[in-house]
């Protein structure tokens, strides 16, 4: 846990002058002006100490100074400048007040131990198994009972309540580090009054915060101050020994932990891999201390900021209530796995951490004299503090920074962040053990608080901080009302199970040789590769199990070799750190491995900005050097389902060892297997259609901006999720502008889950389809293929169900009852009968078969009702003048409250584009719209174009070609450009272009805007309220498109052009319903819609 200031006396003087080395360029670091004497001290408020550095920072570029009476402290405060302190090879940890004064309580434990000293890597390396991706599963059930708990006590109080929300934080994060990790209930909720251990714990950080605003000379005469902390360190101090004896009494891991495994079990069980030796009592308490400060009072602070930003931006909180209520439906338990499944949730958390991150410094100092920046000289051991309030708003890296804006965070946008823009949690092997802990704990409590609560600011809460060693808002109240079934909006979903994978007897081995190498540090990657290696003796393999450690001096350059890795802060895990030092040395560059197979496995987890770093460099080390990877290198995500990842990836590896090759045949005579691997995307493409081929994602960015304080949802909800999606084209495949983009999407991952779990099969059960007559449309047949790739990518799961299938359903129950209903739904019948009860409702084969339980039905029943995947045709939003190897498309998030009124519709093909990430690939076709819908030949035609929302998306195409047309020299007439958004603040889509080409002369805009008071709300009165000037364009020749909403929109404007047609043109309306006819015929009214 990083501290938020940390001085010494090492510190240069504020008097005394630095010399610059010889010939060694320098300038001055920017110095706040002070008094004589105290320097800046008496300018910081009291307790204030972290915002003040914070609001200086906005008045320096990246660096600054503060003389605290005689010292002088830099703070750095920019993405450039932080990079350079954080390399390891020229910086160090530094350990200095406040955090040494807390020495005195929490004594070499890890966050208050030096680097050097023994115990701290002895201590680190025992305990790091406690937090692997594994023992956090071990956590979750503890986890689940302390925030139950909470959720309880919030509806004993009732709505009216005022709940102290950083008090009840406490709580919650307190009796989870206790329970989950030592054994010990403190039972906070049972309390009116927070634990005597918070107290105690709050008064040592207070005084250890309160002696860097003091004299030297004042704190010698502190005595009550120094009693205060003696005695809130006895007092943890003899509770913390109270739970060390219960254990060891015990013998076992105690309440709240079935194994020894937890933390302190390791403590008093484990020995140091290094060393041997075992953590002596002093440093066991320290540890304990340490765990249950750190554990529980950063966590905390997050929960409290969370909740904080939620109620001051609504348009958030309405996401991450749908996220949840579509993740935990009803009432029923969340489990481990639900985590992965919010990345709403997660994006909260880490945007709260980048605006507050609750431990908001870290200090280092330099191994020798080196030169900041290439201007500033830093002395060898003086310690520089990194403010991550300031770190996390460089304006240079983040724009609008003080935005709370959790899209930040989306994969590809986080993706491009420098690696040391955003350090919540610390930098390199002293950034916070805990975290993986932290984030775990904080996203379930954040999900149960949202599933069960509306919350409200009763008393317009005033912000303000309050800093000890960490920050948190002061004084911040709330109400939570629970919240009635109609309130929520998502429907029960199914959980995925998988079953571990084992290596079948079919996987025969014959003696041959195969090296399992093992990187590993938490232990999750050792585990792995023993079950690799115990699956491998099994199938006949002479396999051996080595750490990559061990093998730095030998590597293997012919055979088999699975390796299975994690990444440690971005570099080797403890066993693999001489295989990395052989990498960074060169000594290796003489490898070659021309005869070996080799497959690697990462493990690690998507939160980290260096995930994967390390076993990307195993997988490209062994390549490079002429190993052929037996299958594509495998990454296992603990923020993701990282056993349903590695259990899938082991498959493709039993499958690949089973195929072997000719050299390597089984021995002994066994007969060499032969196996044909097929990936799913040329199964797949060879049911669709002759023309269709591979489109790769390039960029995948979001258009839409957060609504939150632009108006009154109440009065319209803002735009679902907008994207704009560049494909590359295959290799000969061409466009015009206009053109479409047939994409074949595939199925949610949880509704294909849930139809299995109806069927009662497997989703990874492999099955083969034959069909009577040797067809069946759109369905592989021959191949063999997961039950769950077959429903993913085959068949449509979302379709409303026609009255045929309702009738075949029927076919299918052996219960009268259902059978009659089902009949009737397939009916003519008025109210009672499909329109009425199926239609209009959309019901789908699933809400049918939910509705339906004693419908009886199989793979094979499931198929006969279900229809082969369509593709979705998406109007092309660019050029081929300017970019004619890529396509973008304009993809809107269809996603409401279902008609069924089970739960939140998503789109099939929307959702799953939504969440392709760069290189990502897209099964698709080009299509030119019949009658073509497509720009004048001459571009010195006018056109009108009328496309509100995602309409504008061919628009954008007709506008990008006018303008390269302009910009060669030719005539170009103005376009004009009729657009409808809610607000332009909001969902003015592609805004930047839109107004570059009307500076250039291109277009002419004229906007509607339905939620902006004076403004036409819509395109069709944009058109009345312009319609002498609509009249006068058409007179000169103009070409009217019309692109969108056709159950709406489209109407409207059809509508509207004939009240001009008989204002303007004085028709009759039979004359102008004729001219309007003459418009269309002559192609002169053209429309691309969709209902």
């Amino acid at each position: 846990m990083p501290p938020p200031i940390e001085l010494s006396s090492t510190e240069q003087a504020a008097d005394t002058p630095s010399p610059s080395p010889a010939g060694t360029a320098r300038e001055p670091i920017p110095v706040d002006p002070g008094l004589p004497l105290v320097g800046n001290l008496l300018q910081i408020k009291p307790g204030a100490l972290g915002q003040h550095l914070l609001a200086r920072s906005r008045h320096h570029d990246g660096i600054f100074e503060l003389n605290f009476a005689g010292r002088r402290v830099p703070f750095v405060t920019s993405v450039a400048l932080a990079s350079e302190v954080c390399d390891a090879t020229r910086f160090r940890k530094y350990i200095g007040p406040p955090l040494s004064y807390l020495r005195g309580m929490a004594g070499d434990g890890l966050f208050t131990a030096h680097s050097d000293e023994a115990n701290w890597g002895k201590a680190h390396r025992i305990l790091m198994p406690a937090f692997s991706q594994r023992a956090m599963k071990g956590y979750f059930d503890v986890m689940l009972r302390v925030a139950n708990r909470l959720v309880d006590k919030w509806d004993r109080q009732g709505p009216d309540a005022d709940i102290a929300v950083a008090d009840d934080m406490t709580r919650l994060t307190l009796d989870t580090i206790a329970l989950s990790g030592f054994g010990y209930d403190f039972e906070s909720f049972a309390r009116a009054d927070l634990h005597p251990f918070i107290e105690a714990m709050v008064g040592a950080l207070e005084e250890a915060m309160g002696k860097l605003t003091r004299f030297a000379l004042q704190d010698r005469f502190m005595h009550a101050a120094h009693r205060k902390f003696d005695e809130d360190t006895r007092f943890m101090r003899d509770l913390v020994d109270d739970v060390i004896r219960r254990r060891r009494a015990d013998g076992a891991a105690g309440p709240g932990h079935g194994t020894k495994n937890d933390l302190l079990g390791l403590m008093l069980e484990a020995r140091d891999p290094d060393t041997d030796q075992r953590l002596d009592d002093e440093n066991i308490r320290n540890q304990v201390i340490t765990f249950l400060i750190a554990g529980h009072e950063t966590t905390s602070g997050l929960l409290t900021f969370a909740l904080y930003e939620l109620l001051r931006n609504p348009g958030v909180m309405a996401q991450a209530y749908a996220e949840v209520d579509a993740v935990l439906p009803g009432d029923a338990a969340p489990i481990y796995a639900d985590l992965a499944r919010l990345p709403v949730l997660d994006r909260v958390l880490k945007e709260t951490l980048r605006l507050w991150p609750t431990a908001p410094a870290f200090a280092v100092a330099p191994f020798e004299d080196t030169l900041l920046g290439g201007r500033y000289l830093i002395r060898k051991d003086r310690r520089m503090s990194v403010v991550l309030t300031a770190l996390h708003r460089d304006p240079k890296v983040w724009a609008d920074p003080e935005r709370f804006d959790i899209d930040r965070f989306l994969p590809e946008r986080e993706a491009q962040l420098p690696r040391h823009a955003y350090m919540p949690f610390g930098n390199g092997e002293r950034a916070c053990i805990g975290r993986q802990f932290a984030l775990t704990e904080a996203k379930l409590a954040l999900a149960l608080m949202l599933r069960n609560f509306q919350f409200t600011d009763a008393h317009d809460y005033q912000f303000r901080i309050k800093e000890t060693l960490t920050i948190k808002p002061d004084g911040l109240t709330v109400r939570a009302r629970r919240r009635r079934p109609h309130e929520r909006i998502a429907a029960a979903q199914a959980t995925a199970t998988t079953q571990a994978v084992q290596a079948g007897p079919e996987v025969l081995g014959g003696g041959r040789p195969l090296a399992v190498l093992c990187g590993s540090s938490l232990g999750t990657a050792r585990e792995l590769a023993e079950q690799v290696h115990a699956g491998a003796v099994a199938a006949g393999f002479d396999a051996t199990l080595r750490d990559l450690d061990e093998v730095a001096d030998a590597l293997p350059a012919t055979g088999l070799a699975v390796i299975i890795a994690a990444t440690y802060n971005g570099r080797a895990p403890d066993s693999a750190r001489r295989f990395e030092a052989l990498l960074d040395s060169g000594a290796a560059s003489g490898y070659r491995a021309q005869g070996l197979r080799v497959a690697v496995l990462g493990c690690g987890n998507s939160q980290w900005p260096t995930y994967q770093a390390f076993p990307r460099r195993v997988y490209d080390f062994f390549t490079q050097a002429g190993a052929t990877p037996l299958l594509p290198r495998g990454e296992a995500d603990g923020n993701g389902d990282f056993d349903q990842a590695a259990e899938r990836w082991l498959a493709l590896l039993w499958q690949a060892l089973q195929a072997g090759d000719g050299a390597d045949g089984p021995a002994h005579g066994t007969p060499a297997i032969r196996v044909q691997v097929k990936d799913v995307a040329e199964i797949r493409a060879s049911t669709l259609p002759a023309n269709t081929q591979g489109f790769t994602v390039l960029a995948n960015a979001e258009l839409v901006n957060d609504p939150t304080g632009l108006w009154d949802f109440a009065r319209e909800a803002p735009r679902t999720s907008t994207r704009d999606i560049r494909l590359r084209l295959p290799e000969g495949v061409r466009y015009a502008t206009g053109d479409h983009l047939a994409v074949y999407p595939q199925n949610q991952p949880e509704i294909v889950t849930a139809l299995c779990e109806r069927i009662d099969i497997d989703p990874d059960a492999i099955v083969t389809l034959s069909a009577p007559g040797g067809t069946a449309r759109g369905l592989p047949l021959g191949e063999a293929l997961s039950a769950r790739q077959l429903l993913t990518h085959f068949v449509e799961l979302q379709d409303v169900v026609s009255r045929q299938t309702l009738r075949l359903l029927s076919q299918h129950s052996r219960c009268p009852v259902t059978r009659q209903a089902l009949q009737q739904l397939a009916s003519d019948e008025a109210e009672t009968g499909y329109a009425a009860q199926v239609a209009s409702r959309r019901l789908g084969l699933a809400d049918v078969l939910d509705r339906f339980p004693a419908i009886e039905l199989d793979l094979a029943g499931l198929l006969a009702c279900a229809v082969p995947m369509r593709p979705r045709f998406y109007s092309i939003a660019s050029s081929p003048l300017v970019s004619p190897d890529v396509a973008t498309i304009t993809v809107g998030m269809v996603w409401s409250p279902a008609l069924s009124g089970r739960g939140l519709f998503r789109g099939v093909a929307s959702t799953w584009l939504q969440g392709l990430a760069p290189g990502a690939m897209v099964a698709g076709t080009i299509r030119t719209p019949n009658p073509a819908f497509a720009p004048a030949a001459d571009p010195a035609t006018p056109m009108i174009l009328i496309g509100p929302g995602t309409g504008i998306a061919p628009f954008r195409g007709f506008l990008e070609e006018r303008a390269a047309q302009q910009a060669a020299g030719q005539a170009v007439a103005p376009v004009q450009l009729y657009y409808g958004c809610r607000h332009p603040l909001h969902d003015w889509l592609y805004r930047d272009d839109v107004e570059r080409w009307r500076a250039q002369g291109v277009a002419q805009l004229h906007l509607a805007c339905s939620v902006v008071d004076g403004e036409p709300r819509y395109v069709q009165d944009l058109l009345w309220q312009r319609r002498a000037d609509v009249w006068t364009r058409l007179g000169e020749g103009a070409i009217v498109y019309v692109c969108g909403d056709g159950r709406h929109m489209a109407p409207a404007v059809r509508q509207v052009l004939l009240q001009i047609g008989a204002e303007q043109g004085g028709m009759t309306p039979e004359a102008a319903s004729d001219w309007l006819a003459e418009l269309v015929s002559t192609g002169r009214y053209r429309q691309d819609v969709f209902n």
